[in-house]
């Protein structure tokens, strides 16, 4: 239920937005609106307001600006009021405009989640047995600072032990609620050319304690069941995910398991296809993500540089697609796919619903600037084409356009939802 109404409420927002731009940019250019509609299908509430009627319609994945003169209904406009009736540049604004409120929403959503929820503070989600860190930090210690300054990111806890070492580092951590400061005297790693501490620092720490296991999965078949803690493995101790993968890696198959009072002894199968197979169908308890404020400036700069990447990586997506090295099914998303989407950002906490939800509306601008008939981009690409060349193409010529593009789409769209629920099937 919950991905349903943060679903609902993302279409509404991310639709609502864009036909806010449209619905601004027209009253501001002196454009006639005949409504402005949130959802789709009969009215359940309307009311006109001088000569536009604003509406509430039942189903709740939309919404639409309707503009005078755009079909043959002009309503109370004068012809010059009318969509067709305005010069060539105001038309091309109005198509602007529902992309361009996207991308600024896409600011807002990600400058407004890094400023009230902050950025994800680095943990301890594991320690190297035998190495400095194992006797000093905890498995869940939150990191602040290395030598006196806010860490954020592991590159940034490198650079301080590289910068200090061979002297001990200082470590500014908190501790069930209490904070503290620590030093940990690096070591030489021949294998790795650099000083450790020995240490893994994640945002989210994932423990060595199995939440959920699906019967007939890897894990089950060897023994495994929900609420059981891995303890150790190959008689070395484990207290996260993260230490037991390491030491799976390292061929270790025999693990001691504490199920309630009973400890265990088990003995993991091989797989032909590899680690990645032996968590299958299993669900491991996570410690919650803490997050630590960042201030005005630098939650401004981050939300740019988001908006920017997210700008940057779908640009690259369409390029690819269009070379056909991705191929377009498994780039394109529709409403299902969207909501999957959703549901696995929920799971890892509100910022990155919020990020996700401002990568989609950056995706929504884009899309609708792509010259596909019923599309923003189509109707800009009439404008320009009016102001290039002084010849306008008839207005009904380019309404049978639009129209035919938008059935088409909404074939992709059943298309693309079809394959979505097949996927969840599959």
């Amino acid at each position: 239920m919950t991905t349903f109404l943060v679903f609902v409420a993302t279409i509404l927002l991310l639709v609502g937005v864009h036909e806010l731009g449209h619905f601004l940019a027209a009253k501001l250019l002196r454009v006639g609106v005949l409504e402005f509609a949130i959802g789709f299908g009969p009215a359940i509430w309307a009311k006109k307001r001088g000569k536009t009627r604003y509406s509430l319609r039942l189903f709740p994945l939309g919404g639409y600006v309707r503009l005078a003169g755009e079909g043959p209904e002009i309503g109370e406009y004068a012809p010059e009021e009318t969509y067709y009736g305005r010069p060539a540049w105001v038309r091309f604004l109005v198509g602007l405009s529902g992309p361009a409120f996207n991308l600024a929403l896409a600011f807002v959503l990600a400058w407004g989640a890094f400023l009230f929820i902050g950025l994800p503070r680095l943990r301890v989600a594991g320690l190297v047995p035998g190495k400095p860190a194992e006797e000093v930090l905890r498995v869940g210690d939150v990191l602040l600072a290395v030598e006196g300054k806010e860490v954020w990111n592991l590159g940034e806890v490198g650079e301080r032990i590289q910068a200090k070492a061979p002297d001990p580092v200082r470590f500014r951590i908190v501790r069930d609620n209490e904070e503290m400061e620590v030093s940990i005297l690096p070591v030489y790693s021949e294998e790795e050319g650099r000083y450790l501490v020995g240490g893994y620092f994640q945002p989210q720490v994932v423990l060595a304690e199995i939440q959920d296991l699906k019967p007939l999965s890897p894990l089950s078949a060897a023994g495994l069941r929900p609420g059981d803690v891995i303890v150790s493995a190959c008689d070395k101790p484990v207290r996260s995910f993260l230490e037991w993968y390491a030491l799976l890696t390292e061929g270790c198959r025999s693990l001691t398991v504490r199920r309630g009072d009973q400890i265990l002894a088990l003995e993991l199968p091989e797989l032909p296809s590899g680690l990645a197979s032996l968590f299958e169908g299993a669900e491991f308890r996570s410690l919650p993500m803490v997050y630590g404020q960042i201030g005005f400036p630098k939650a401004t700069a981050l939300a740019a540089q988001q908006v920017g990447m997210a700008f940057s990586v779908i640009v690259e997506t369409f390029k690819a697609m269009a070379r056909r090295e991705i191929p377009a099914g498994e780039a394109v998303s529709g409403p299902v796919g969207i909501a999957g989407i959703i549901s696995a950002g929920i799971t890892a906490g509100p910022l990155v619903v919020l990020l996700l939800i401002a990568v989609i509306s950056v995706n929504l601008a884009l899309f609708n600037l792509l010259p596909i008939p019923a599309l923003d981009g189509a109707r800009m690409l009439f404008a320009l084409f009016e102001m290039a060349t002084g010849r306008r193409v008839s207005p009904r010529v380019e309404t049978l356009v639009h129209t035919l593009g938008f059935i088409l789409l909404l074939g992709l769209l059943v298309l693309i939802t079809a394959r979505d629920i097949l996927r969840l099937f599959g």
